[in-house]
Order: C-alpha cells, then sequence, then structure tokens
C-alpha cells in the first residue's frame, strides 16, 4: 500500500518464501508495500531493493527464498494501468489522480484494479441489480481483493461482509474504506471453508476451479441473489453443468471481451 512519502507505484522489488512466516505479517519498512500471503507462498513487496533486509529475514526466520524480482509497475497485473473510470454515476479512481471523484482507492498489487473485464462486469452489473432491485438488505463479498465491490456497495450504503485468503487484500480493502469514510465488515479467510453465505446478494468474482467448488456445497446457496463472474466463455459450459439441479436460475447473462458475469436468484 501507499503511505509517505510515496505517492504512487514504480517498481515493485518482490521477495518470495516457501511458507511464509507469520513475522513478515507485521514487517515494519518505510518501504514496504505489503504482504502477500497466498497457496503456501509468502511474498514481500518493496518500492526498493532489499537484499540486505531479506537476508536478515532469512537468517532470523530459517526462511527459504524462492522469488526474487524487480517489476515495473507498468508490466504488473496484465499490463492494465489502474485508471479513472465510471460505473452508474460515480466516478472513481486511484488515489494519485487528481479530480473530483466519488471513489477514491490504492489498487497496491492485488487484484482490482478496477478495469479487468471481470470487475468491470461485477461493477455494471451491480450498478444494474441496484436500480431494478433496489438496495439489498445484506451483501457478501466474496474473494474482495482490493475492495472495489466493497467499496461500490458501501458508496450505495449497503451493509456489506467481505472476506479474501490473502492478508494484503484484507488490508488494502480496510484502508480503501478509510480513504473514502465508508464502513464494511472485513475479515481474513478461505472461501473454501466459509460458511456463513446467508445474505440478500452474495458477490463472486472468483476463478472457475473455486467456483466450481463453491458449487457442491449446500450452504453456498443461501443468498437471494448472486453476481457471479471470473470465467470466459470457454469454461461456461463447466458452469453450467457445476449449477445443474442447483436451487439458483439465470436471470442475465453479460459478456465483455471473453469473460461473463452471471445474475442468479435462489428459487
Amino acid at each position: 500500500m501507499l503511505r509517505p512519502p510515496y505517492q504512487k507505484y514504480e517498481t515493485f522489488y518482490i521477495y518470495g518464501f516457501r511458507d511464509g512466516h507469520p513475522a513478515l505479517r507485521v514487517l515494519d519498512d518505510p518501504d514496504l508495500i505489503g504482504y502477500w500471503e497466498e497457496d503456501g507462498i509468502g511474498v514481500l513487496f518493496f518500492h526498493k531493493p532489499k537484499d540486505a533486509l531479506v537476508q536478515e529475514l532469512i537468517n532470523q526466520f530459517n526462511l527459504t527464498l524462492e522469488i526474487k524480482d524487480e517489476v515495473p509497475y507498468t508490466q504488473w497485473n496484465e499490463r492494465r494501468i489502474p485508471q479513472p473510470f465510471e460505473v452508474g454515476p460515480f466516478k472513481i479512481a486511484p488515489l494519485w489522480y487528481e479530480g473530483k471523484w466519488d471513489l477514491i482507492f490504492d489498487p497496491s498489487v492485488v487484484f482490482g484494479e478496477g478495469t479487468h473485464p471481470t470487475t468491470t462486469l461485477m461493477l455494471h452489473s451491480s450498478w444494474n441489480f441496484y436500480k431494478l432491485y433496489g438496495l439489498p438488505e445484506s451483501i457478501l463479498d466474496l474473494g474482495c481483493g482490493s475492495g472495489i465491490l466493497t467499496l461500490f456497495w458501501a458508496k450505495l450504503g449497503g451493509k456489506i461482509r467481505a472476506i479474501d485468503i490473502n492478508p494484503l487484500c484484507v488490508k488494502v480493502t480496510q484502508k480503501n474504506l478509510s480513504l473514502n469514510g465508508l464502513q464494511a465488515q472485513v475479515q481474513e479467510g478461505d472461501v473454501r471453508e466459509f460458511k456463513d453465505f446467508a445474505c440478500d446478494l452474495l458477490l463472486a468474482n472468483l476463478y472457475k476451479g473455486l467456483l466450481l467448488d463453491q458449487f457442491k456445497r449446500e450452504e453456498f446457496f443461501s443468498a437471494k441473489y448472486y453476481l457471479l463472474s471470473g470465467f470466459t466463455i470457454g469454461m461456461e459450459e463447466e458452469i453450467i453443468d457445476g449449477l445443474e439441479e442447483k436451487p439458483v436460475r439465470l436471470l442475465e447473462r453479460k459478456q465483455i471481451e471473453n469473460w461473463v458475469c452471471y445474475l442468479l436468484c435462489r428459487i
């Protein structure tokens, strides 16, 4: 995440460790961007090279360095450079853009810079849902990333819970809520083990395998409405098969480029 004196991202200096370590979660360094932990790998991101510090950490905590890289920000995240965009009446921008915005956010290094087709689909489908059905009483954002969807619904006045397995996503989402004076319940957790799906609207912009895993769980179908994305046209047959004989029906299908978004309702 950005903090003084840094006002934008230029280059990521990346150090990844097998298994990570709890001490990396609380590491304090003026050049630290954040600590990413997922799928058995812990990754530190810095604004500057930190070879000496990393060697100290390796010695102190018996870490195994598996990744060392230097990546320009322009090359990060499929080269999708965060930029201002609009959804419904709202103008949204990364925090380093000057101007009058309805929402600002720090994308950090996590998913959710706002312009990926699945994010665009979820945001515009959220606005369409709001226009058609009004404000849901309760909303759940599974895999919140940078918190873009959580921010959007919180801006609309929604009572929202958000969850992500990545501790950095939790911190970034909490920061972005604070930047905008908004509130939501944000927690770290594995959606594969999450059980409390009861809500009026469930948001799940997840990869195909994780969606299919959720479809196998009876408790997943506890929400009234679902906005699902994260899958392509080529994956759509598997998604449809995964939803067969489940207590939901398709209300709307949207597509941008090769990516798809469904609005479902429970029956």
